[in-house]
């Protein structure tokens, strides 16, 4: 308990020391996003490809890192809307905090477990450090979520290592330092490439929802402000549909976002995101439980899932025919 407070100290004293960027002062909307992997990509888009200015919305974005913090910065107006996992949001929204998820352009996780060439089951991790960027939020969560999809216990039959990034993770399975982690891509070819064993068909995780990057928004904003929601929905939607058909230039944004070079990490990075990535981006209420069925947080259990999710945005474009005419290049 003393480090968890210690830690949101930290969370909170490193928030206070960011601009005051809200769209009262700057005259701009802002927009932070939690993580440089390529499930964050919409952002990157729609910011790159000029969606924000097509739909009238003088929009910047910035990097905070985590989903934690940024889930913060929000609260605390450092910034207009966020881009992050739900986790974070959930597990604040259940603490109090008047936020919602608008949209989730992932619905999957964006992980896969992978091992030391050595273990070649699942089962063969148990008693084995694995790697985690974080002992809090999306990142051990994720973990967790694998560990038990492939019959272990994840809290008593595996031990947790703060590494760091993903390519420090790959980096401490490399020297042997731990038995496996999860990366995403391309950290993913990487591994492969080591000769590492991926678990990545666990069937367990095929039909599980997760709330990966998503946007969410104040519960003020969802009241005040719905037009902007609404262009900003529009713009992720539109934003989704280019990556997807536009694979140059999409390549060049993740190359500029990700500060990646290399051409094979890049194609892995866009391969595996182009089918996961969804055309009506709905923040569905199965998605949220998966995150209330691990928390444990005391409200988690009775809370109701749709209290989470702002859903009418991405239903009213999908009612009025926006997402089939962004499917059919109008």
């Amino acid at each position: 308990m003393k480090n968890l407070k210690m830690f949101s100290a930290t969370i909170l004293f490193v928030v206070s020391l960011l601009p005051s960027l809200s769209n009262g002062q700057s005259g701009k909307l802002v927009i932070g996003y939690a993580n440089f992997s390529p499930t964050y990509a919409p952002i990157w888009v729609a910011k790159e490809a000029g969606f924000f200015d097509k739909h009238g919305l003088n929009a910047d974005i910035i990097f905070i890192r985590g989903g934690a913090m940024g889930t913060q910065g929000l609260l605390s107006r450092s910034f207009d809307y966020l881009i992050a996992g739900g986790v974070a949001a959930i597990e604040a929204a259940l603490a109090g905090a008047d936020i919602v998820i608008v949209a989730t352009p992932a619905n999957r996780m964006d992980q896969v477990l992978v091992a030391r060439k050595e273990i070649s089951h699942p089962s063969e991790l148990k008693g084995k450090k694995i790697a985690v960027n974080s002992v809090v939020g999306s990142a051990i969560l994720a973990i967790k979520i694998m560990v038990q999809a492939v019959g272990l216990n994840p809290d008593r039959d595996v031990t947790y290592v703060t590494s760091g990034d993903g390519a420090t993770r790959v980096a401490a399975l490399q020297s042997g330092l731990v038995d496996a982690t999860g990366v995403s891509p391309p950290f993913t070819l990487t591994a492969k490439r080591a000769g590492f064993t991926v678990f990545d068909g666990i069937p367990a995780l095929e039909s599980l929802e997760y709330p990966s990057a998503s946007l969410i928004a104040r519960q003020e904003s969802v009241r005040k402000d719905p037009a902007t929601l609404d262009r900003l929905t529009r713009s992720l939607i539109e934003a989704v549909h280019f990556f997807k058909t536009r694979k140059t230039e999409t390549k060049k944004i993740l190359q500029k976002y990700m500060r990646v070079q290399n051409s094979d990490e890049l194609e892995e990075a866009y391969t595996v995101l182009a089918g996961r990535l969804i055309d009506r981006p709905l923040p569905t209420v199965q998605s949220v439980k998966t995150i209330l069925d691990w928390s444990r947080h005391p409200k988690a259990k009775t809370a109701d899932p749709a209290q989470f999710v702002a859903p009418q945005f991405v239903e009213r474009l999908d009612k009025q025919g926006f997402i089939a005419s962004v499917l059919k290049g109008k």
